[in-house]
Formats: C-alpha cells, structure tokens, sequence
C-alpha cells in the first residue's frame, strides 16, 4: 500500500505552549524526587501513545 503522508505539523499549538508554561512552573517548585517521579510517569505515557499509535496503523495497514 504505497501513500505519500501529508506534512505533519510539529510546531505546539497556543494552548500547548500555555500548557508547556504552566508545566515550568509547576516542575519549578517540585523537589528533585517529585521531578523524577514526573519523568518517569511522562515517559512511561508516552510508550504507551507509541503502542497505540502502532496498533492503529497495524489495523489501517492490515
């Protein structure tokens, strides 16, 4: 199945630069235990994002 994607925007939209101001502030007044905490909470989300993301291209692909 051969398809061109369409450009894909990577630049943050107002409001998630707004969120991403709210996030400095917030991390600001973390201790260094609640930062790591965030970090791995971020990151382990983000997997999971990739997972779904593969598993609904699998399904379009199929």
């Amino acid at each position: 199945m051969d398809f061109i994607l369409p450009e894909l925007s990577v630049d943050l939209t107002f409001e998630q630069q707004f969120q991403m101001r709210l996030m400095e502030e917030q991390v600001g007044a973390m201790n260094q235990q609640q930062t790591k905490e965030l970090l791995l909470q971020a990151s382990r989300l983000l997997m999971m994002k990739d997972n779904v993301i593969r598993s609904l291209v699998k399904k379009v692909s199929a």
